[in-house]
Formats: C-alpha cells, sequence, structure tokens
C-alpha cells in the first residue's frame, strides 16, 4: 500500500484527531493551574507596656525609655519574714479596643540559694493570677514549673499589678539574687 492512500484512510485520520486532542487537552491543564497570593503589612504599634506602681520608690523601679524594660534594683528578703511589694510595677494595654493576650515567662536566676527561702512574681489582674515561684531549699534554687504561664487576656485600656514576694531564712546572712523575666505579648 502506498502511504498516500494510508495517510487518507479514516483510521489513520481518527487516530491522528485523538492523539491531537489528548496533546492539547494535557498543555491546556498545565497551564490553568496557578495560584496567587497577596500580602499587605503594617507596621504594628506597640500598646502594652510597664508604668510603675504605687511601691516603685521603695522597690527601686525604673524603666527604659519606651518603657518596654523595668528593673527592680531595691527588693529586700527579710529574716524569716515575708516582704511583698503589692504594686511596684504595672503592665499596661493602653490600646483604646483592643485586648491582648500576655503571660510570664523564667528567662533566667544567678545567684546563691543559701540565704533565701522564696522569690516570687504574680500578675494580679483581679480575678486570675499568674504567678513565677521561685524556690530555695538553701543548697539550690527551683525554678517555676513550667517556665512559662498560661495566656491571659487584658481588656483595652486597663492596668494590672506585678506582685513581688520575697523571704530570706532565719539568721540570713547578706546575699542577693538576679531573677530576670519576661512578658510576652501577643
Amino acid at each position: 500500500m502506498e502511504i498516500k492512500k494510508l495517510l487518507f484512510r479514516k483510521e489513520f485520520k481518527l487516530a491522528t484527531l485523538l492523539l491531537t486532542t489528548l496533546l492539547i487537552a494535557s498543555a491546556s491543564a498545565a497551564v490553568y493551574y496557578s495560584l496567587s497570593m497577596s500580602s499587605t503589612i503594617s507596621v504594628a504599634t506597640t500598646s502594652v507596656y510597664f508604668v510603675e506602681g504605687a511601691d516603685a520608690t521603695s522597690a527601686g523601679v525604673s524603666l527604659s525609655g519606651d518603657n518596654k524594660s523595668a528593673w527592680l534594683t531595691q527588693l529586700k528578703a527579710y529574716p524569716n519574714v515575708t516582704t511583698t511589694y503589692s504594686d511596684p510595677v504595672k503592665i499596661r494595654n493602653n490600646h483604646t479596643s483592643t485586648a491582648f493576650n500576655i503571660r510570664l515567662r523564667h528567662v533566667s536566676l544567678s545567684g546563691a540559694a543559701a540565704n533565701f527561702v522564696f522569690v516570687n512574681f504574680t500578675l494580679v489582674d483581679g480575678t486570675t493570677n499568674l504567678a513565677l515561684d521561685y524556690t530555695s531549699d538553701q543548697s539550690s534554687w527551683t525554678l517555676p514549673s513550667p517556665s512559662t504561664t498560661a495566656w491571659i487576656s487584658i481588656p483595652a485600656g486597663t492596668q494590672w499589678s506585678i506582685q513581688v514576694e520575697t523571704k530570706a531564712i532565719a539568721g540570713a546572712a547578706a546575699d542577693s539574687v538576679s531573677i530576670e523575666i519576661a512578658f510576652d505579648v501577643e
């Protein structure tokens, strides 16, 4: 049979048409499958920060210029007495309409445990108290467990106190401990 006759047969034309259709269909599927994404990113202003409390002077509170860091440099632990600083520093949510989640987190502890019983930090919101409790058996410190508290929502326009309690052993000698904690905001 001649090739010219073969090219004009119905079976060959049908097979060519079928192969062409499959090729076009598979190419079309690859062309039309796509994903797209767009993003808008805005700068977040920080509405949660520290402010001085009523006991700021006795606790030796100093704040950074942006109120994102606080130092309490004059806390005392007296022998066999629980000393409470009920309001040395506060956490403030200054936003007018948005609540934020906050939590306390242990960062570091340095210093001897020999003369201490405990140092406790408590966020007092009126109903639920979140605390990081550091205890001593006079040979080593026991860190808070868990080292991070649960998240709690601080409403807009609200400020909550951070209470600090300390206690030294009876007959304690001069000693010191440095504790760093963080307040995470989401």
